[in-house]
This record gives structure tokens, sequence and C-alpha cells, in this order.
């Protein structure tokens, strides 16, 4: 890695470490955004940080109900409200999501812009999305740290939420096929954009891969987390898959400019079934720490591969695949079949990237590290089942054979 890229990792770094300082120091003069539900909890708290919709909250009570996380600190809250007109300017549950106690993981995603990222999403973006995402009555963004205030999903009886065990036991084709549908809807509302009308939902410097500063930080993670994660599962990265994995990281910049070449799509990034929820007869995505502009079949493979047993992928991978082309066409933004399949598997390094950084950096909590696991063993069988080695090659001498044509 070039000096000039050593340090603007570096300076990010200790950038982030010094905001984790000031808000620690804020935390003792009460300038600081608490990331300690209790307090902020507190109804003179809330209604500070709710004053647009209001709210006149007396009372609040955090509720005992699971809402498990991989980085950060979510809880339910029910309020009491006084004053209130008909209807009520708030319902009687609120969800909180608020930064992870651990400062280690504070430290890596402000390092990685998730949690930037997210806030600004909910606040600028999530209404130009064709599907339904949390409402939200507050989403802030302060020094390292941020804070959500959105709708309580479970208290909505239209809603069914996945847990990590529906991860591990994967989703019917049933509900896969309306996951893909969902991903169609969402990639085909934003084809017929300019790239400026684009950037002015989402800027480009909010991008995880194409912003100044991760495009260096995703290299660097990518290449420090090999060792640790094959020091905590050494029997489950074979030799093959890790000469696939140093190639794509020798040639990381190619790969870059051809993975986010083409029109591009809004993406939701981190898109497994835990991200997805039943809205009634549709189909709604939380948690986007991780959107961007991309290729709409880069949120199918992270899903298909991350969601689905490696057996029962394997048996439908391939209609699958054709099912969300067929529902692209049907939403207006065709694309071709066997050139979404060799983007398939161009883009199932991602899935194996991902994994490698979430565990080789510790960023998720105790709780996860079965999923995380299984999770590493998917990501293996599809390289593996796709030749990812043999595309990347083919890809390397060959590059005009891959143009990626999305919408």
């Amino acid at each position: 890695m070039a000096i000039s890229q050593q340090l603007s990792v570096a300076l990010t770094v200790i950038k982030q470490g010094l905001l984790l300082v000031r808000d620690a120091i804020g935390d003792i003069t009460g300038r600081s955004l608490t990331y300690d539900s209790l307090r902020f909890i507190q109804p003179s708290h809330l209604n500070q940080r709710l004053r647009q919709h209001q709210a006149n909250i007396s009372q609040s009570q955090l509720l005992n109900i699971a809402s498990l996380s991989s980085n950060c600190n979510n809880s339910i809250v029910q309020i009491e409200q006084t004053n209130a007109t008909l209807p009520k300017p708030l319902p009687d549950t609120l969800f909180i999501k608020l930064p992870s106690p651990s400062l280690i993981t504070r430290w890596f995603f402000a390092v990685i812009g998730s949690w930037q990222l997210e806030t600004y999403f909910f606040q600028h973006v999530a209404q130009h999305t064709p599907i339904r995402t949390p409402r939200t009555f507050a989403a802030i963004n302060q020094g390292s740290r941020f804070a959500l205030i959105q709708e309580n999903l479970h208290a909505d009886n239209k809603v069914q939420l996945f847990s990590n065990l529906d991860m591990l036991q994967g989703p019917s084709l049933a509900l896969s096929k309306r996951c893909l549908d969902t991903f169609a809807r969402l990639h085909s509302a934003h084809c017929e954009l300019s790239k400026a009308q684009q950037l002015a939902i989402l800027p480009l410097d909010l991008h995880p891969f194409l912003s100044p500063t991760t495009a260096v930080i995703a290299k660097v993670l990518n290449q420090q987390a090999l060792a640790p994660c094959l020091k905590k599962h050494p029997t489950l990265i074979p030799d093959h898959v890790i000469r696939s994995h140093h190639k794509t990281l020798q040639h990381w910049e190619t790969l870059i400019d051809y993975w986010f070449s083409g029109p591009l799509s809004l993406l939701h990034g981190d898109s497994h079934l835990g991200n997805f929820f039943v809205s009634g007869d549709d189909m709604g995505m939380l948690d986007w720490q991780a959107v961007h502009w991309g290729n709409g079949i880069r949120d199918v493979q992270y899903f298909l591969i991350n969601s689905l047993p490696i057996d029962v992928l394997a048996s439908h991978e391939q209609e699958l695949i054709a099912y969300y082309v067929e529902r692209r066409a049907h939403y207006g933004s065709a694309i071709d079949l066997k050139q979404s399949r060799q983007q398939y598997r161009s883009f199932s390094f991602h899935t194996l990237m991902t994994i490698i950084v979430s565990i080789g950096f510790g960023a998720m909590n105790a709780e996860q590290n079965a999923l995380m696991e299984e999770i590493l063993k998917r990501a293996v069988a599809a390289i593996e089942r796709l030749d990812y080695s043999d595309w990347l090659s083919t890809f390397l001498t060959k590059p005009h054979a891959a143009i990626l044509i999305d919408c």
C-alpha cells in the first residue's frame, strides 16, 4: 500500500479517535449525544429531540422487547403524552437506535462512516425509495455519535420482523422471491435519473467504496482483516480462496472501476434477510447503514448468499437470479440475464469480504458468533460454486468481455 494511502487511513483513524475523546469529555459536561438508553429516553431529552412533532412526553419506560443488533444499542420505549391533540403526534411506543456501548465498535463504525450514512439516508433519502422504510421522527448525527427515533415496527400487526435464527434457517423460496421483487422495485426506481440527479439524492462523499476517504479504507480493511479472521476460523477458508482474496486486492482499483461502472441504482447494501420485514402484502427494509449507488445484482447476490442455506441456494440459484431479471423487466428496467449471471459471479466476492472484515475486526456482538461462522461458510461455498477465481482470471485478461450493463 502506498505511503499516501497509509497516511490517509491513519489520519481518518486519528480524526475519529479525537471525536470519540471529545464526545467522552462532552459526556461529563452534558454536551454530547448520549448512547445510554436510560439517559436518552428521559422525557425532557426526548421532547427536545422531537420538538418538530410537538412532543409533550411526560413519562417514558424501556420495554423488555428484544431488538438485537450487531453494532448498535437498540431499545423500545413506551411513552405517555400529555396535552396531546387527537390523534396523538407520536405513537405510544418508539424504537430508539443509538451507538454501541463498546468503544472499539464505536471507533470502527465512525471510521467507516456507516452511522453517518444511515442518518443521512433517513434525513434525506428514505422518501425517494419506493418501498417501506421505518417512519423516522428524528435522525441525529453529532460528533462520532448518532441517534434514530423511529416507529416501533413490533407494534404494527401487519409487520413480521426476522431474527438471526430466521437467517440460519433461511427464507422459503416464496419469501425469497418476494424479497427479490422488492429489490427489483427499488433498483428500477432510479434508473432513468442522471448522475447529477442521483448524487443530489445521495452524495458520492458518503459512498462506502467511492468517496475519497472510504475508497482507501475499504481496501485497507480487507487487507488487514484476513489474518485475524483466519486466526479465529483457521479451517473455513481454503487456500485457493485465500489466493483469490489476495489477487482481488492486488487489482482492487481495477475491480472497483468495474463493479461501479455503468448506470447505477440505489442499493440497500446490507441486503440480508435480517434487514427485511413483511409489511402486509409488501416487503420493507431497515438498517440502511450501507446504502449506496451501485449495480442492482450486488443486492441480489448479497441477499441470496447470506440468507439461504448452502444446499438450498445451490439448487435454486439460477432460478432466483432469473426471477430477479424477470421482475426488473416488469418494473420497466430490463437487464440481460446472461450478463446478470456474470455480474452475480463477480459480486460474490463482496459477500466474502464483508464477512471477513466483520469477523476479523470483531465488530459484532458475541451473540452473533454462530451466525457469522455460518455466513462465512456460505460465502466460501459461493466463491467455490460460482468459480469466482475463474471469473477473476478471465476478467483480468479480457476485461472488455465483462462490461456492466444494469438498467
